[in-house]
Protein backbone atom coordinates (compact mmCIF):
# COMPACT_ATOMS: atom_id res chain seq x y z
CA UNK A 1 0.00 0.00 0.00
CA UNK A 2 3.01 2.20 0.92
CA UNK A 3 4.40 1.63 -2.82
CA UNK A 4 1.51 2.08 -4.28
CA UNK A 5 0.67 5.37 -2.41
CA UNK A 6 4.06 6.75 -3.43
CA UNK A 7 3.55 5.59 -6.85
CA UNK A 8 0.34 7.59 -7.02
CA UNK A 9 2.03 10.76 -5.59
CA UNK A 10 4.69 10.79 -7.86
CA UNK A 11 2.42 10.34 -10.57
CA UNK A 12 0.20 12.88 -9.65
CA UNK A 13 3.08 15.15 -8.77
CA UNK A 14 3.74 14.77 -12.70
CA UNK A 15 0.79 15.21 -14.37
CA UNK A 16 0.72 18.72 -12.79
CA UNK A 17 4.20 19.74 -14.18
CA UNK A 18 3.21 18.49 -17.63
CA UNK A 19 -0.55 20.05 -17.53
CA UNK A 20 1.71 23.49 -15.95
CA UNK A 21 4.21 23.25 -18.54
CA UNK A 22 1.13 22.83 -21.29
CA UNK A 23 -0.11 25.99 -20.25
CA UNK A 24 2.64 27.93 -20.15
CA UNK A 25 3.37 27.30 -23.64
CA UNK A 26 0.36 28.11 -24.66
CA UNK A 27 0.75 31.53 -23.02
CA UNK A 28 3.52 31.50 -25.21
CA UNK A 29 2.01 30.73 -28.13
CA UNK A 30 4.42 28.11 -28.78
CA UNK A 31 2.05 25.07 -28.56
CA UNK A 32 0.67 23.80 -31.89
CA UNK A 33 -2.76 23.90 -30.57
CA UNK A 34 -3.13 27.82 -30.56
CA UNK A 35 -3.65 29.61 -33.90
CA UNK A 36 -2.48 33.10 -34.37
CA UNK A 37 -4.65 36.05 -33.98
CA UNK A 38 -6.24 35.73 -37.82
CA UNK A 39 -5.71 33.67 -40.72
CA UNK A 40 -2.55 31.80 -41.63
CA UNK A 41 -1.29 34.39 -44.81
CA UNK A 42 1.36 33.81 -47.62
CA UNK A 43 1.73 36.65 -49.65
CA UNK A 44 3.36 36.59 -53.22
CA UNK A 45 3.54 40.81 -53.47
CA UNK A 46 6.06 42.74 -51.38
CA UNK A 47 3.54 45.39 -51.06
CA UNK A 48 1.05 43.33 -49.47
CA UNK A 49 3.82 42.18 -47.12
CA UNK A 50 4.50 45.59 -46.04
CA UNK A 51 1.24 46.47 -45.65
CA UNK A 52 0.33 43.77 -43.43
CA UNK A 53 3.46 44.27 -41.68
CA UNK A 54 2.77 48.06 -40.78
CA UNK A 55 -1.39 46.63 -39.88
CA UNK A 56 0.83 44.37 -37.41
CA UNK A 57 -0.02 41.31 -38.82
CA UNK A 58 3.36 39.90 -39.26
CA UNK A 59 2.44 36.83 -36.91
CA UNK A 60 0.08 35.98 -39.80
CA UNK A 61 2.53 35.82 -42.39
CA UNK A 62 3.74 31.97 -42.84
CA UNK A 63 4.86 32.41 -46.73
CA UNK A 64 6.20 35.72 -48.15
CA UNK A 65 7.38 36.28 -51.57
CA UNK A 66 11.45 36.99 -52.55
CA UNK A 67 11.18 40.18 -53.27
CA UNK A 68 10.73 41.85 -50.03
CA UNK A 69 12.51 44.70 -49.68
CA UNK A 70 10.59 47.02 -46.51
CA UNK A 71 12.84 47.20 -43.28
CA UNK A 72 11.33 48.85 -40.72
CA UNK A 73 10.29 48.94 -36.61
CA UNK A 74 7.68 46.08 -37.65
CA UNK A 75 10.65 43.59 -39.16
CA UNK A 76 12.90 43.86 -35.84
CA UNK A 77 13.72 40.42 -34.99
CA UNK A 78 11.44 38.56 -37.36
CA UNK A 79 12.87 35.42 -38.97
CA UNK A 80 11.18 35.36 -42.04
CA UNK A 81 8.54 32.71 -43.37
CA UNK A 82 9.77 30.26 -46.53
CA UNK A 83 9.70 31.88 -49.72
CA UNK A 84 6.75 31.25 -52.47
CA UNK A 85 5.97 32.01 -55.46
CA UNK A 86 3.80 31.33 -58.74
CA UNK A 87 6.00 28.61 -59.95
CA UNK A 88 5.93 26.49 -56.63
CA UNK A 89 3.59 23.52 -56.86
CA UNK A 90 0.35 22.97 -54.89
CA UNK A 91 1.84 20.12 -52.70
CA UNK A 92 4.19 23.17 -51.17
CA UNK A 93 1.48 25.56 -50.79
CA UNK A 94 -1.03 23.07 -48.78
CA UNK A 95 1.79 22.30 -46.40
CA UNK A 96 2.42 25.46 -45.44
CA UNK A 97 -1.55 25.17 -44.34
CA UNK A 98 -2.46 28.59 -45.64
CA UNK A 99 -6.12 29.92 -44.80
CA UNK A 100 -5.45 32.89 -47.46
CA UNK A 101 -3.13 33.60 -50.17
CA UNK A 102 -2.49 37.57 -51.46
CA UNK A 103 -1.43 37.45 -55.02
CA UNK A 104 -1.32 40.05 -57.77
CA UNK A 105 -3.86 39.50 -60.91
CA UNK A 106 -0.28 38.82 -62.95
CA UNK A 107 -0.24 35.72 -60.88
CA UNK A 108 -3.59 34.41 -61.39
CA UNK A 109 -2.89 34.53 -65.21
CA UNK A 110 0.43 32.83 -64.77
CA UNK A 111 -0.45 29.91 -62.84
CA UNK A 112 -4.64 29.18 -63.44
CA UNK A 113 -4.85 25.29 -62.68
CA UNK A 114 -2.45 26.05 -59.44
CA UNK A 115 -4.91 27.97 -58.14
CA UNK A 116 -8.00 26.35 -59.21
CA UNK A 117 -6.42 23.36 -57.50
CA UNK A 118 -5.38 25.63 -53.73
CA UNK A 119 -9.25 27.09 -54.24
CA UNK A 120 -10.74 23.61 -54.64
CA UNK A 121 -9.02 22.33 -51.04
CA UNK A 122 -10.30 25.10 -49.57
CA UNK A 123 -7.70 28.10 -49.54
CA UNK A 124 -8.88 31.73 -50.47
CA UNK A 125 -6.96 33.32 -53.10
CA UNK A 126 -7.00 37.07 -52.75
CA UNK A 127 -5.67 39.15 -55.74
CA UNK A 128 -5.50 42.97 -56.30
CA UNK A 129 -3.12 45.62 -57.77
CA UNK A 130 -3.98 49.01 -57.54
CA UNK A 131 -3.94 51.22 -60.32
CA UNK A 132 -4.98 54.79 -59.47
CA UNK A 133 -3.80 56.73 -56.33
CA UNK A 134 -7.49 57.14 -55.76
CA UNK A 135 -7.93 53.20 -54.67
CA UNK A 136 -5.45 53.52 -51.95
CA UNK A 137 -7.66 53.89 -48.97
CA UNK A 138 -9.98 50.97 -50.22
CA UNK A 139 -7.31 48.74 -51.00
CA UNK A 140 -5.63 49.29 -47.49
CA UNK A 141 -9.44 48.99 -45.77
CA UNK A 142 -10.23 45.57 -47.71
CA UNK A 143 -6.60 44.30 -47.03
CA UNK A 144 -7.49 45.31 -43.30
CA UNK A 145 -10.29 43.85 -43.16
CA UNK A 146 -9.29 40.65 -44.64
CA UNK A 147 -7.02 39.75 -41.90
CA UNK A 148 -8.85 41.06 -39.03
CA UNK A 149 -6.83 44.52 -38.72
CA UNK A 150 -9.81 46.76 -39.81
CA UNK A 151 -9.32 49.00 -37.16
CA UNK A 152 -5.42 49.42 -37.91
CA UNK A 153 -6.33 49.98 -41.27
CA UNK A 154 -8.23 52.68 -40.45
CA UNK A 155 -5.52 54.31 -37.91
CA UNK A 156 -2.99 53.61 -41.11
CA UNK A 157 -5.39 55.59 -43.20
CA UNK A 158 -5.68 58.27 -40.83
CA UNK A 159 -2.15 58.91 -39.99
CA UNK A 160 -0.98 58.71 -43.82
CA UNK A 161 -3.40 61.16 -45.05
CA UNK A 162 -2.10 63.56 -41.99
CA UNK A 163 1.40 63.34 -43.08
CA UNK A 164 0.13 63.65 -46.37
CA UNK A 165 -1.65 67.23 -45.98
CA UNK A 166 1.96 68.05 -44.59
CA UNK A 167 4.41 67.01 -46.76
CA UNK A 168 2.36 68.38 -50.13
CA UNK A 169 3.85 71.16 -52.06
CA UNK A 170 2.61 74.82 -51.42
CA UNK A 171 0.24 76.36 -54.48
CA UNK A 172 1.09 78.92 -56.43
CA UNK A 173 4.86 77.81 -56.86
CA UNK A 174 6.37 77.59 -60.29
CA UNK A 175 5.82 73.91 -61.23
CA UNK A 176 8.94 72.74 -63.73
CA UNK A 177 8.14 70.14 -66.45
CA UNK A 178 8.99 66.70 -65.35
CA UNK A 179 9.16 63.47 -67.39
CA UNK A 180 8.55 60.26 -65.12
CA UNK A 181 10.45 57.17 -66.84
CA UNK A 182 8.96 53.66 -66.07
CA UNK A 183 11.00 51.94 -69.04
CA UNK A 184 13.95 53.37 -70.28
CA UNK A 185 14.69 51.36 -73.32
CA UNK A 186 11.11 51.84 -75.08
CA UNK A 187 10.66 54.85 -73.82
CA UNK A 188 7.26 54.35 -71.34
CA UNK A 189 6.20 56.35 -68.69
CA UNK A 190 3.34 56.20 -66.15
CA UNK A 191 -0.63 57.17 -66.92
CA UNK A 192 -1.96 60.49 -65.24
CA UNK A 193 -4.15 59.25 -61.70
CA UNK A 194 -1.35 56.29 -61.10
CA UNK A 195 0.34 56.94 -57.74
CA UNK A 196 3.98 57.98 -59.42
CA UNK A 197 1.94 60.88 -60.90
CA UNK A 198 -0.03 61.65 -58.55
CA UNK A 199 3.14 62.46 -56.12
CA UNK A 200 4.83 64.05 -58.60
CA UNK A 201 1.85 66.36 -59.08
CA UNK A 202 1.65 66.67 -55.16
CA UNK A 203 5.26 66.98 -54.89
CA UNK A 204 5.21 70.64 -57.35
CA UNK A 205 5.78 69.10 -60.37
CA UNK A 206 3.98 69.54 -64.03
CA UNK A 207 3.58 65.87 -65.78
CA UNK A 208 4.60 66.64 -69.62
CA UNK A 209 3.44 63.25 -70.81
CA UNK A 210 0.11 64.12 -69.49
CA UNK A 211 -2.05 62.94 -72.63
CA UNK A 212 -1.20 59.42 -72.23
CA UNK A 213 -3.87 56.93 -71.81
CA UNK A 214 -4.25 53.96 -69.52
CA UNK A 215 -4.78 50.89 -71.98
CA UNK A 216 -5.74 47.43 -70.32
CA UNK A 217 -5.70 47.98 -66.83
CA UNK A 218 -1.62 49.16 -66.89
CA UNK A 219 -0.50 52.30 -65.67
CA UNK A 220 2.60 52.15 -67.53
CA UNK A 221 2.16 53.39 -71.31
CA UNK A 222 4.67 54.14 -74.62
CA UNK A 223 5.35 57.19 -75.06
CA UNK A 224 7.94 57.03 -77.80
CA UNK A 225 10.91 59.39 -78.75
CA UNK A 226 9.14 61.27 -80.91
CA UNK A 227 6.61 62.33 -78.61
CA UNK A 228 9.63 63.28 -76.17
CA UNK A 229 11.78 64.84 -78.21
CA UNK A 230 8.70 67.34 -79.75
CA UNK A 231 9.11 68.31 -75.80
CA UNK A 232 12.82 68.64 -75.33
CA UNK A 233 12.71 72.33 -74.28
CA UNK A 234 9.91 71.74 -71.55
CA UNK A 235 11.37 68.77 -70.06
CA UNK A 236 13.33 70.26 -67.28
CA UNK A 237 13.29 67.33 -65.24
CA UNK A 238 13.91 64.04 -65.96
CA UNK A 239 13.13 61.21 -63.52
CA UNK A 240 13.87 57.44 -63.89
CA UNK A 241 12.14 54.74 -61.27
CA UNK A 242 14.60 52.31 -60.26
CA UNK A 243 13.81 48.76 -60.26
CA UNK A 244 13.36 45.06 -61.65
CA UNK A 245 10.96 47.20 -63.89
CA UNK A 246 14.30 49.31 -65.23
CA UNK A 247 17.62 48.68 -64.35
CA UNK A 248 18.99 51.72 -66.70
CA UNK A 249 21.79 53.94 -65.10
CA UNK A 250 21.68 57.74 -64.51
CA UNK A 251 25.18 57.47 -66.75
CA UNK A 252 23.47 55.36 -69.52
CA UNK A 253 20.48 57.97 -69.54
CA UNK A 254 22.53 61.03 -69.77
CA UNK A 255 25.03 58.89 -72.67
CA UNK A 256 21.83 58.27 -74.89
CA UNK A 257 22.21 60.36 -78.24
CA UNK A 258 18.29 60.21 -78.35
CA UNK A 259 18.04 62.08 -75.43
CA UNK A 260 20.98 64.86 -76.05
CA UNK A 261 18.75 67.75 -76.98
CA UNK A 262 16.36 67.70 -73.88
CA UNK A 263 16.42 70.32 -71.62
CA UNK A 264 17.07 68.17 -68.38
CA UNK A 265 19.90 66.42 -69.90
CA UNK A 266 22.00 69.46 -70.83
CA UNK A 267 21.42 70.89 -67.23
CA UNK A 268 22.23 67.62 -65.63
CA UNK A 269 18.92 67.29 -64.12
CA UNK A 270 18.30 63.88 -64.05
CA UNK A 271 17.58 61.52 -61.29
CA UNK A 272 16.56 57.77 -59.94
CA UNK A 273 13.85 56.95 -57.42
CA UNK A 274 12.97 53.65 -56.03
CA UNK A 275 10.45 51.89 -57.54
CA UNK A 276 9.34 50.97 -53.76
CA UNK A 277 9.10 54.68 -52.95
CA UNK A 278 6.77 55.67 -55.88
CA UNK A 279 5.20 52.77 -57.36
CA UNK A 280 4.49 50.48 -54.47
CA UNK A 281 0.92 51.10 -52.66
CA UNK A 282 2.49 51.70 -49.13
CA UNK A 283 2.73 54.41 -46.87
CA UNK A 284 6.64 54.46 -47.65
CA UNK A 285 5.18 56.69 -50.98
CA UNK A 286 5.48 59.25 -47.93
CA UNK A 287 9.05 58.93 -48.84
CA UNK A 288 9.13 59.26 -52.47
CA UNK A 289 7.00 62.05 -52.20
CA UNK A 290 9.71 63.60 -50.02
CA UNK A 291 12.23 62.81 -52.83
CA UNK A 292 10.58 64.51 -55.70
CA UNK A 293 9.82 67.39 -53.35
CA UNK A 294 13.24 68.08 -53.08
CA UNK A 295 14.02 67.70 -56.52
CA UNK A 296 11.66 70.02 -57.31
CA UNK A 297 12.33 72.98 -54.93
CA UNK A 298 16.18 72.57 -56.25
CA UNK A 299 14.43 72.96 -59.90
CA UNK A 300 13.09 76.26 -58.71
CA UNK A 301 15.81 77.63 -56.41
CA UNK A 302 19.18 76.47 -58.04
CA UNK A 303 20.02 77.86 -61.66
CA UNK A 304 21.21 75.59 -64.12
Amino acid sequence: MFIISCWGQKTLRLGLILVSSLFFLLALGLAHPLKADGPRVISLYAAHTENLLRLGARDLLVGISAQETYQGPETAGWVKPAEFSARDDVEKYLAARADIILARPQHLASSPHLWAALEKAGVKIWARQVLLASDLDSYWLELGELVGRKNEAQKLIAAFKNDLSLRAAKTGVRRPGVFLEAIHQQIKTFTPGSIPVWLLELAGGRNVAADVEMAQGRIVADFGPERLLALADEVEIYISQEGPMNRVSLEAIKSRSLFRNILAIKNNRVYKIPENLIARPTPGILEGLAALTKIMEEANTKKP
